[in-house]
């Protein structure tokens, strides 16, 4: 039979520490060594206390689970560090990732700018010509680049480069050029 005594709420242990020592002067007073904590040299030791089988068990089936406990905790201190290394590695991919995306974003305005100039240096030259060489120019070149153009031309100078066009190629031109606006 294994009794329990009650005892004030004021002596009720509170810290790991005193914890450790009302376990280990349990052990000690049952003369369980493996788990009894080392006696303080100005302290009698007591008369040890025989233990009933089923005393021996509970109280080694206790040293067992807070091993286990002990080995969980150091388990999961590891494991939330490996968390926080993942987390501040993924935290620095994504800044990378951002930085990237804003260069990526830059050199597609370069581009873009860069076509446009392209552009209107093309629209310039193409203005400056014969409408019947630029119309045989224009038609030898991508569909898309030749309507950029053609739209980009003062009206009266795109004019005359679509009339020297066949009617079949100026009509299609024509007709993409109101679909693209």
């Amino acid at each position: 039979m294994f009794v329990i005594m009650a005892r004030p709420a004021y002596s009720i242990p509170t810290t790991i520490d005193e914890i450790k020592q009302v376990f280990g002067a349990v052990c000690a007073d049952y003369g369980l060594e493996f788990c009894a904590s080392k006696p303080d040299a100005g302290k009698k030791t007591k008369k040890p206390h025989k233990f009933t089988e089923s005393e021996k068990e509970i109280l080694t089936r206790l040293a067992e689970q807070q091993s286990r406990l002990r080995l969980r905790a150091l388990e999961l201190d590891r494991r939330e560090g490996q968390l926080k290394t993942l987390q501040e590695d993924i935290q620095r991919q994504v800044s990378q990732l951002e930085k990237l995306q804003q260069e990526i974003e830059k050199d597609i305005n370069k581009k873009k700018n860069q076509d446009n100039t392209q552009l209107k240096k093309a629209v310039a030259l193409y203005s400056k010509m014969d409408a019947a060489i630029a119309a045989q120019s224009l038609s030898k070149l991508d569909r898309m680049i030749a309507v950029s153009i053609l739209k980009q031309m003062k009206e009266k100078q795109a004019s005359l480069v679509l009339s020297s066009m066949g009617a079949e190629e100026s009509a299609s031109i024509i007709e993409e050029i109101t679909r693209k606006k």
